[in-house]
């Protein structure tokens, strides 16, 4: 049995630029792999994904992508695929995402390799926007609906993340996005070379703003950290937040006692 990592991510800043023709946003976002991991596990056997939370195999997006796969190579992929899911689902650290990334990569070689990357990303980005990243990992820039990405080299980096126990329905933020919370230009170089020197500031996610008015969990965290002069960030359309930086005791405390996970995460793939 092969056992493998599959890494979350966090959204570092995400810009929300337009609707498109499609309904999708078009979006500029920073990529980066985290520390946190759901472990995948892969024998042979026939075709079967479960998972340790008991998600509907025909609903999971590894199942989805390997059925893709089968169309694509019009034969059956012969491996059952466990995954145990420690990174919270619905918080917006790409969890689905990149178990997709996963198995496809890890399939693909155990069967020779019959796919080339061109394929595995186009596979990827027909199940999850975001897949595509964890394709690539460490740190990127993506743009589009996210699956248009450019990678960039980032100082390692340390974070405090906060899970309030909620789940986020990203169709749900979406749909209540507004005109003013769209931004019309980017100077994606700048913010780039500002977190090369560990300047934060210039980080915003206005879709994660409105995850903490839909969702009082979330804006209830983003309040409490900011109460502590820490900057805080919605990974995502939430609901989980993130903090730059060290977890200093006094948020251990605060978040056990209101029932929020609290994990140290670095950068990963860096």
């Amino acid at each position: 049995m092969l056992r493998l990592l599959s890494p979350a991510k966090l959204n570092l800043g995400l810009w929300l630029l337009g609707k498109r023709p499609d309904g999708y946003h078009e979006l500029f976002t920073i990529y980066q792999a985290i520390d946190l991991f759901d472990e995948v596990f892969i024998e042979e056997g026939p075709l079967k994904v479960e998972t340790s939370t008991g998600i509907p195999m025909e609903e999971n997006l590894v199942y989805k992508a390997l059925r893709l796969m089968e169309e694509l190579l019009r034969e059956e992929v012969p491996f059952r695929v466990f995954i145990q899911k420690n990174i919270p689902e619905g918080g917006g650290l790409g969890g689905g995402s990149s178990n997709v990334a996963v198995v496809l990569r890890a399939v693909n070689e155990l069967m020779g390799k019959p796919l080339g990357d061109e394929n595995l990303y186009r596979i990827a980005g027909q199940v999850s926007s975001d897949a595509p990243f964890f394709l690539m990992g460490g740190s990127a820039i993506g743009r589009g609906r996210g699956e248009i990405l450019e990678r960039v080299e980032l100082p390692k980096m340390v974070f405090t993340l906060i899970h309030p126990g909620v789940r986020c329905s990203t169709s749900r933020v979406y749909s209540m996005v507004r005109e003013d919370i769209l931004t019309e230009n980017i100077e994606g170089d700048k913010i780039i070379d500002c977190l090369k020197a560990g300047d934060f500031g210039v980080l915003q996610n206005r879709l994660g703003e409105l995850a903490g008015e839909l969702y009082p969990e979330v804006g209830e965290v983003l309040r409490f950290l900011r109460g502590l002069g820490r900057l805080a960030l919605v990974s995502g359309s939430g609901s989980s937040v993130f903090s730059p930086g060290e977890p200093t005791q006094e948020l251990e405390l605060a978040c056990k006692a209101r029932g929020w996970r609290l994990y140290r995460v670095e950068s990963y793939g860096v």
